[in-house]
């Protein structure tokens, strides 16, 4: 296999891959409709999620005085956040969604 023919063949799984996370859909439901087979895309997936470093978490501060809920989101995911929340939960809730 030619380097221009593996950098056409990642390229055209990052496309995918890209297409598959914006889906919404499961791994077998999204390969059945592209006629892919699951394992094909998830050792792509897992490829691309090992090349990648990982995400950093950046906090911010917030004023804690008010007792009002506070939404976070996290690519497509959003979490409420009471006042009384376990900020270890939330750290490893975040990186666990930034994997994804």
């Amino acid at each position: 296999m030619t380097n221009e023919t593996k950098a056409e063949l990642r390229k055209a799984w990052e496309t995918r891959i890209a297409e598959f996370r914006a889906s919404g859909l499961s791994v077998p439901k999204w390969c059945e409709q592209h006629g892919l087979k699951p394992n094909q895309l998830r050792y792509w997936l897992k490829k691309f999620s090992r090349e990648q470093e990982p995400a950093q978490v950046q906090w911010l501060p917030i004023d804690l005085s008010d007792p009002a809920a506070i939404a976070i989101r996290v690519e497509k995911a959003v979490i409420e956040v009471q006042p009384d929340f376990d900020p270890e939960l939330l750290l490893r809730v975040v990186r666990t969604l930034s994997r994804q």
